[in-house]
């Protein structure tokens, strides 16, 4: 056959079926085309998966790191609500009812305090912190008493009280982390609070004790003065939970919860505390830290060294500069 009868057998001589042939050609060729446009566009959008799924952990890795430094050592100030009751026991007269602090006594609800203290991450999973807070406070009050008050052996039916309430807080803390990675941190936690809380009292006025006559109410003699005082410093152990979680390379959420209950003997004993607080680090090692803190504990005896009661609990806003290294 003929090179002309072959050419004429492969194209169609008319232009009609000249230009069908053509565009089923063309077709099969952009059939082919999109094929390949959609296989590439597949092959690049699971490259950006995977560059999504495992490029930023890595870039995570360092860029949370300020979060993850050893040491953090922290200061602050801290502005609480205060509720607390007393109870001050008498060696002669069976005790009276607890008394508000505040209501009562008139000693300021709302006082700014210091705290501080230091973390030390030792490991991944274990770690170490102290903290220590101070509140002093003060009250004076000039009244008539109905009824006449009770402070340990002393009644005061009228004149003035003046009351200093001292409460500093220590704590030790173990945490074993549950869960540890760049960007949580769960940890169980177990350690011991110190509480050495001490009340005084100092009456002067209308005052009936067991060296006045009469030595109880009614009728007490005017122009006397007497005081009464408690004091205790309690260890009381604690259990809890924390967690922390760094939303951002600057920004990060730390919760705690722990407490505890216990009575032995004589001594009953127990305590609350609630953290929760986020902390801006801008920079390598300097952060600022702002949250809410509450804290509540109570100790009851009547031993030699603790003859009544004290009731505590604080809650407000809290804030610290830190340093990381």
């Amino acid at each position: 056959m003929s090179a002309l009868r072959r050419q004429q057998k492969r194209y169609p001589k008319d232009i009609v079926s000249q230009t069908v042939y053509i565009f089923s050609a063309n077709r099969g060729k952009s059939r082919e085309a999109s094929r390949l446009k959609t296989h590439t566009l597949f092959l690049a959008g699971t490259t950006c998966l995977i560059a999504l799924a495992f490029g930023p952990d890595a870039q995570a890795d360092d860029a949370y790191d300020r979060f993850n430094q050893p040491f953090r050592v922290y200061v602050g100030g801290f502005w609480p609500t205060v509720n607390s009751e007393i109870g001050i026991n008498g060696d002669v007269l069976p005790p009276g009812p607890p008394i508000d602090v505040e209501d009562v006594l008139n000693v300021d609800d709302q006082k700014l305090a210091g705290w501080g203290g230091v973390a030390w991450h030792i490991s991944k999973r274990n770690s170490v912190e102290f903290e220590y807070f101070s509140l002093n406070r003060r009250g004076v009050r000039s009244d008539d008493y109905d009824p006449p008050l009770q402070l340990g052996d002393n009644f005061i039916e009228n004149g003035e009280l003046t009351t200093d309430y001292n409460t500093s807080i220590g704590r030790l803390t173990y945490g074993f982390s549950l869960i540890a990675n760049e960007r949580s941190d769960l940890q169980i936690k177990a350690g011991l609070h110190i509480a050495d809380l001490e009340v005084g009292v100092q009456l002067a006025g209308a005052i009936c004790n067991q060296d006045t006559v009469p030595a109880v109410p009614p009728g007490c003699p005017v122009a006397q003065s007497s005081s009464a005082s408690e004091n205790v410093t309690a260890p009381l152990p604690h259990f809890g939970l924390s967690y922390s979680y760094i939303m951002t390379p600057t920004l990060a959420f730390n919760l705690a919860v722990i407490g505890f209950a216990i009575e032995l003997d004589s001594i009953d004993g127990s305590i609350i505390e609630i953290d929760a607080d986020l902390g801006w680090q801008p920079t390598e090692h300097f952060g600022v830290g702002a949250g809410i803190r509450y804290f509540k504990t109570k100790v009851e005896a009547g031993t030699s060294d603790l003859n009544g009661s004290f009731e505590l609990d604080y809650v407000g806003p809290a804030i610290s500069l830190y340093v990381a290294f």
